[in-house]
């Protein structure tokens, strides 16, 4: 019998002005803390799967996805994102029509363990943007010997 994963559905916030996107079901997978409400702990080397359902208030033949690192003073992008949203969800995006965008994300062993705000923005035409703040945990990885 077919066994469904439930999806590791996180807390998330909009950005600070988001009027053009809805954003619903936003899950990042492999991630336990989920259940709990909390943070999710990645592993520093691994691939962790972002998933999120985004409603635009816009119509786009294009969209880049921009990623950052964000602070109060600065945001700092993401090393080794690819930009091409359009390789994850379906293009073009049409005005109030939900769909899904799904990314593999590569956690670099570079990347210092701490807790980090992720801002992900989906940048379409005549700068419309989708855009939420998310929260991971970088951990390194303790090695079994």
């Amino acid at each position: 019998s077919l066994h469904s994963v439930a999806a590791e559905e996180i807390n998330f916030r909009q950005c600070p002005g988001e009027v053009k996107c809805a954003f619903s079901d936003v899950s990042i997978t492999p991630c336990p803390e989920a259940a709990e409400g909390r943070a999710c702990t990645v592993y520093a080397g691994s691939n962790v799967t972002i998933s999120f359902d985004f409603t635009p208030a816009f119509s786009s033949n294009e969209l880049t996805a921009d990623v950052y690192w964000t602070q109060p003073a600065i945001d700092l992008p993401f090393i080794g994102m690819d930009p091409a949203a359009c390789k994850y969800t379906a293009c073009p995006v049409t005005k109030d029509t939900k769909q899904n965008y799904s990314y593999d994300l590569n956690i670099k062993k570079s990347y210092p363990a701490r807790q980090y705000d992720v801002k992900w923005k989906l940048v379409g035409e005549n700068d419309n943007e989708c855009c939420m703040i998310l929260q991971i945990n970088v951990s390194k990885k303790k090695r079994r010997t």
